[in-house]
């Protein structure tokens, strides 16, 4: 049983930057500024695990 109850078995997790508790999950979650996740999001799109190679290969 998945531990989100809010998310069907099949719904993929994405980087969603809509509210500002969202972005401060994922830039905890990240180790990243704001900034540098608008620009990652805009540059490869959503998916969490592209999201972290392109940080960490931005630095």
């Amino acid at each position: 049983m998945s531990e989100d109850k809010g998310r069907s078995a099949g719904e993929e997790i994405q980087v969603s930057l809509d509210h500002e508790w969202e972005k401060r999950n994922w830039m905890q979650w990240l180790g990243c500024t704001e900034q540098e996740l608008q620009h990652a999001v805009e540059s490869i799109g959503p998916d969490p695990d592209n999201v972290r190679r392109f940080l960490r290969q931005a630095r």
